[in-house]
Order: structure tokens, then C-alpha cells, then sequence
């Protein structure tokens, strides 16, 4: 079923994909530069976390036809539509 995200909705949620992907990266740095074990497995443990709750937000914005990361054109143009309407609120 999908459902009808209000501008402000669809803005956090999008937000919330690119914070965990920037999550993902930080995370993956910081195993390669931890020297204890016990830091270096609490950063994998989050890793993986952070890589299950990006797939989950990934996959309710493309059932709900807000991103589509595999259809380039297509998100194009609802990326200006997404803009327009950010710049007549």
C-alpha cells in the first residue's frame, strides 16, 4: 500500500536515508582505525545496524514512489518537482 507523505514528512524520511548512509561511512572508517577489540566490535555491531535501518528507509521511500536510486530519469525529474515545491513553501 502507498501512502501520501506530506512535504515535511517526505523530507525527514529522505533526511533519515542520507544520515544513516552518512552513519554507514563513518562507521566503516572507524573499524579500520579502531585498536581494541571490544571498540572495533561495537563499531561492526553498529555497522550492521546502520546498514539494516538504510536498506528499511531505502525500501519505504521506493514502494512509496518518493526514491528510486535505480531510475535515474525518473527521479530527475521528481527531484525538481521536489524542489519546486521547496522553494514555493
Amino acid at each position: 500500500m502507498q501512502v501520501n507523505l506530506d512535504f515535511n514528512e517526505h523530507v525527514i524520511a529522505t533526511d533519515m536515508l542520507f544520515e544513516t548512509k552518512a552513519a554507514i561511512n563513518d562507521f566503516a572508517t572507524a573499524i579500520t582505525e579502531s585498536a581494541s577489540p571490544d571498540v572495533h566490535n561495537f563499531y561492526v555491531k553498529e555497522l550492521t545496524t546502520a546498514i539494516n535501518f538504510h536498506e528499511q528507509i531505502y525500501g519505504y521511500l521506493q514502494k512509496n514512489g518518493i526514491y528510486d536510486a535505480y531510475n535515474i530519469a525518473e527521479q530527475l525529474d521528481k527531484d525538481i518537482q521536489y524542489a519546486n515545491q521547496a522553494l514555493n513553501q
